[in-house]
């Protein structure tokens, strides 16, 4: 039995996985697989990059960004949206904040959530001035489209923007 491997854990042999930051052994009942990139995160930390982790290090390490990236990314579906088109309905509101502008997305809701994400991140809860921007790459044969967008972000009360509604 020297020559197989026991999961740090709960001692079982033939352990084919390493924890990513403590690189003990340990079996797949015992393994915390990650399957969040965490990719809208502006920089991630070099301990959230492997793909498992050992039940410990998993409780101590990444149990707490894993739930306040999530938590993030519920706050970004509700940001407030206005679109370039909608002017009309925000052109008294304040513009203070740089524009957001994210590049290399694969469609428009991807975008948007990328800067909704990064509203979130600067507590805001208003995208205005969303424009979206599409470019095509031609490799060959190949033909890809990519989204762009750029947008201001604010803060509003919910609701002060009364969208004006045709009678019927």
């Amino acid at each position: 039995m020297n020559d197989q491997i026991l999961c740090n854990n709960c001692r079982k042999p033939k352990a084919p996985y390493n924890c990513g930051l403590c690189h003990e052994a340990t079996c797949k009942a015992c393994t915390q697989f990650l399957v969040e990139t965490f990719s809208f995160e502006k920089k991630v930390p070099e301990e959230l990059t492997h793909p498992n982790y050992c039940m410990h290090c998993f409780d101590e390490k990444v149990a707490g960004p894993l739930t306040a990236y999530n938590e993030k990314m519920e706050k970004a579906k509700d940001i407030i949206l206005y679109t370039k088109e909608q002017t009309k309905l925000t052109r008294l509101l304040k513009r203070k904040n740089l524009p957001y502008k994210v590049e290399g997305c694969e469609d428009e809701e991807e975008a948007i959530m990328r800067m909704s994400f990064m509203a979130v991140e600067d507590k805001c809860n208003c995208l205005i001035d969303i424009e979206i921007q599409t470019k095509k790459i031609i490799s060959g044969s190949h033909k890809k489209t990519v989204f762009g967008a750029t947008a201001v972000p604010i803060n509003i009360i919910p609701g002060s923007i009364r969208e004006h509604l045709d009678p019927p």
